[in-house]
Parts: structure tokens; C-alpha cells; sequence
């Protein structure tokens, strides 16, 4: 009861609050005390003293009110609508990781586990036709029914899932079904979608506003240039006047980004992100370019080890000095860990193929014939969870390009079966170009883990690339 009133207490004061005074600062960095934290930064002899070094970091970060934590705190009191900032409160920082701790516990208990994040394809169909996209080949008789779409939400509501990811395709397309789940849900379920932003209209973001609790992730590739070379032209400036519209109505949104070999620079640099910043985005997702999707891939549009290791160090550096949340997906790995596939997130298509991860095209149950917590108790996915994190350099964290000998063991030993035409290509006629990739990647990486996460690392030390370790 009093913790109910609590949260309610803190979401009032969210919702109707537009700027942090300084003694909100005060506050609120002594409340860090009893926050639990990622820890990154490994200096201390222990867990219990890296925890005490990071939220002593986070406290200066904030007292000294620059980078994401200050920047971003204020400016969602200031720019998001007052229901999404009451929603974002009640249904993802206390519900998802407080309020549902129970159900995760008792979901354990009973021989499975629950994702932080279930990611869900209802379609795999779109209206653009982006160069090199395997959504071109789906049609609306493809799309996942509304019924089953419920019932994996329904599910993870009683397992204690912290939020969804909604994907395709172009989940707008589907919008009234989405609008129609998490309009049902809309006490505790909160999500982010993943979008073109061609089908973001006014009318969308005013239903986006009444929901208040889906986060719009604005797809790009960088300015114009990029962005329409590949979308589209006229794709770039659609996705501005979208942002413009979630900016309109305060619906809280950011970017995703396709970590390429050629808009590396652009991505990164000072005046992309001031932009993105400037059109109202508070988060952004780096995802490294993978070839998984078939014949069609080009290994050359895979960021090359140098530009993987800029991307780990600048993300960070735009996150301690700008207002905006930017997460480089396997960069910060060490925060979750290492990877997180088939335990903290898994991606369900529209065909109800169960997925450990959304670049890994392989799959071994159906949602359609088994219930989501009899998929997380799956021996595929248990299996998962016994030998991760693969390396104690958390900087490595992929079982597809870091250690690609995973994923061909796995497919081989559960006799997983692709979930997407050419797929078997990536561990076939791809794989000795992905071992080379892999081989190239792992000495600057080591050398990045051990200067800066663990000096006693030993290099070449990682027992699936050098010492022939067996699933």
C-alpha cells in the first residue's frame, strides 16, 4: 500500500513538474544511493564497491548538470506530454523493474524465466522498399493475428516482462491492432516501436498521447544523403516532420541507426546528434550492420574493428557531454552483462517463430503451439543462458560475429531451423568470411577490454575462438 502511494506520489510530481530546481538535484542524487546500477566501471575489489564507485560517478555526473543524466532528466519533465511522463514512471521505472519483480521471481521458481524485453513482429510487410530489405517479399496475409499478438502480451504481463519492442516491417501498418493491446494493457505494459515514420500523422500521435505508454524509435541513416539513398527520396525529411510531430504532441521518441562501414563518420559525428537532439530525440540505438538476411548480404557494409571501437568510445562520449541516452549495442554490452539472447530479450515474427535474438534467423519452438514461459524454459534457451556471457571480455558479446562457432553449434545441436529465406546462408557460405571478420575484431577489442574494464585480462584468452571449447 505504501509503496503504491509512493509511486503515485513520484508520477504526480513527474507529470507536473517542467524543470528540476536545485534542490531536486539534491534530492535525487541522494536517492541514487538505493538505485541499483550497472557496474561499469571496474575498479573497486568487488561488486559491492564497483556499485558504490558507480553511483558516486552518476551523483558528480548529475551534480555537475551535463551529459544524459541531468540533460535528459530535464528535458523529459520539459518536453514529454504529462500522461507519457506518468506512464514512463508508473509502468516502466517502478512496474517494469520494481512492481513486476515478483512474478520474475515466482516465473523462476517455476523452472523458467522471464526476458526484460519481448520483441514482437506482427508483420513482416512495409511500405518502403529500402535497398538490400527482406520486407519487400511479405504480404498482409503474412501478418500475425491480433489474437496471438495479445496473448504473447498477456503472457508476459504474468511473467513480469519489463516492456515490449514492437518491429516488422512497418508496425504502423498495424497500428489499430497496437493501439487496441496496449490500450488494454495500459496500466502496466509500456513499449517502444521501431518505425519509418511515413504513417506517423498527427491523428497517430494524438491516439500515441492517450496511450502514453510506446516510445517511438524514428529508424535513420544518417542526414539526407544517407538516409534517402537507401529509403527513399524524400524518407529523410518525412522522418523529420514525424519527430516534429512527437514533438508537437509530447510523445517521447529517439533514433536507431544502422552502424555501417560507410556512415560511421556521419552517425557519430557533433552535428548529427545535435540534430537529432534539437527534433526532440532523447534516446539513440547504434546497431552494428549484420549480413544475416541471405544471399543479397555484403560483407563490406560491416563496420570495420577501428570503426567498431569509435563507435564504443564516441557513444560515450555524446552521453557524458549531451542530453541524450545513446546505446552502441554491443559496445555496451558490459552494461547487461554480455549478450542477452534468449534470456534477458527474445524476438517473436509473424510466424510465431521463437528467435533468440533478432540478427539470428534460427528458431526451435512456435508461440502458436507452446506458451511463452514453456519457450523460456526451452533447452534452446537454457542453453543460452548456462554458457553467456562467452568470454570475459563483455566487449565481444556476439555468439554471430564475435564467436561465430556458437551459433553453428547451436543450429546444429538443436536442429534449429531457419526462420527466413537464406538464412542458413550466414553459417554456410558466409562463414569464412565472418571468421575472418571475427579474427580481425578480437585483438583490438581484447586490447580495449584490458586497458579500460580488466587489467589482469589475459589476451586471446577467449576459450570458444582459442581454445576450442564445446557447447
Amino acid at each position: 500500500m505504501f509503496k503504491s502511494f509512493l509511486v503515485q506520489r513520484i508520477a504526480n510530481f513527474v507529470k507536473n513538474k517542467t524543470e528540476l530546481s536545485d534542490n531536486d538535484v539534491k534530492i535525487i542524487t541522494n536517492i541514487f544511493k538505493v538505485f541499483p546500477v550497472p557496474f561499469t566501471i571496474r575498479k573497486g575489489k568487488n561488486e559491492k564497491e564497483n556499485k558504490k564507485i558507480q553511483i558516486n560517478s552518476i551523483r558528480k555526473s548529475f551534480l555537475r548538470k551535463k551529459g544524459w543524466i541531468y540533460g535528459v532528466s530535464q528535458r523529459i519533465l520539459k518536453e514529454w506530454h504529462p500522461n507519457c511522463k506518468e506512464k514512463f514512471i508508473k509502468n516502466f521505472v517502478f512496474g517494469g523493474w520494481q512492481r513486476k519483480n515478483k512474478l520474475r521471481e515466482r516465473t523462476e521458481k517455476e523452472g523458467s524465466f522471464t526476458p526484460a524485453t519481448v520483441l514482437i513482429s506482427p508483420l513482416m510487410r512495409c511500405n518502403y522498399h529500402c535497398v538490400g530489405c527482406y520486407a519487400q517479399n511479405y504480404t498482409k496475409a503474412d501478418d500475425m493475428p491480433e489474437e496471438l499478438f495479445e496473448r504473447i502480451v498477456k503472457e508476459g504481463e504474468e511473467m513480469g516482462v519489463q516492456f515490449y519492442t514492437l518491429l516488422g516491417g512497418e508496425p504502423l501498418l498495424v497500428f489499430d491492432r497496437i493501439y487496441r493491446i496496449f490500450k488494454k494493457y495500459n496500466d502496466t505494459a509500456w513499449a517502444q516501436l521501431f518505425t519509418n515514420a511515413s504513417l506517423l500523422t498527427e491523428d497517430v500521435a494524438k491516439k500515441l498521447q492517450e496511450l502514453g505508454n510506446i516510445f517511438i524509435q524514428f529508424s535513420v541513416e544518417g542526414f539526407e544523403k544517407e538516409t534517402d539513398e537507401r529509403r527513399g527520396k524524400g524518407a529523410f525529411k518525412t522522418t523529420m516532420k514525424a519527430m516534429e510531430i512527437c514533438q508537437k504532441y509530447g510523445i517521447p521518441h529517439g533514433f536507431s541507426v544502422t552502424y555501417t562501414s560507410k556512415n560511421a563518420d556521419v552517425v557519430t559525428s557533433d552535428e548529427f546528434i545535435d540534430l537529432m537532439i534539437k527534433k526532440g530525440c532523447v534516446w539513440g540505438w547504434y546497431f552494428l550492420y549484420m549480413p544475416v538476411f541471405g544471399e543479397k548480404e555484403d560483407i563490406s557494409l560491416m563496420p570495420s574493428p577501428e570503426q567498431r571501437y569509435n563507435l564504443w568510445k564516441r557513444h560515450q562520449e555524446i552521453r557524458n557531454e549531451k542530453p541524450i541516452i545513446t546505446i552502441d549495442f554491443w559496445g555496451d554490452a558490459p552494461l547487461v552483462g554480455g549478450c542477452i539472447a534468449g534470456k534477458h530479450y527474445i524476438h517473436i515474427n509473424n510466424k510465431g517463430e521463437v528467435e533468440p535474438c533478432i540478427f539470428t534467423h534460427f528458431a526451435a519452438d512456435n508461440i502458436k503451439e507452446k506458451s511463452l514461459k514453456e519457450i523460456m524454459a526451452s533447452p534452446l534457451f537454457k542453453k543460452y543462458r548456462e554458457i553467456e556471457p562467452y568470454d570475459k571480455n563483455l566487449l565481444l558479446p556476439c555468439p554471430l560475429i564475435d564467436h561465430p562457432r556458437i551459433i553453428r553449434e547451436l543450429v546444429k545441436k538443436f536442429n534449429l531451423h531457419p526462420t527466413h529465406p537464406q538464412a542458413e546462408n550466414f553459417i554456410h557460405q558466409l562463414a569464412p568470411k565472418i571468421d575472418q571478420y571475427s579474427k580481425r575484431v578480437h585483438p583490438l577489442m581484447d586490447k580495449t577490454w584490458k586497458e579500460n574494464y580488466d587489467s589482469s585480462y589475459q589476451i586471446g584468452s577467449c576459450p570458444w575462438c582459442y581454445k576450442n571449447q564445446q557447447l
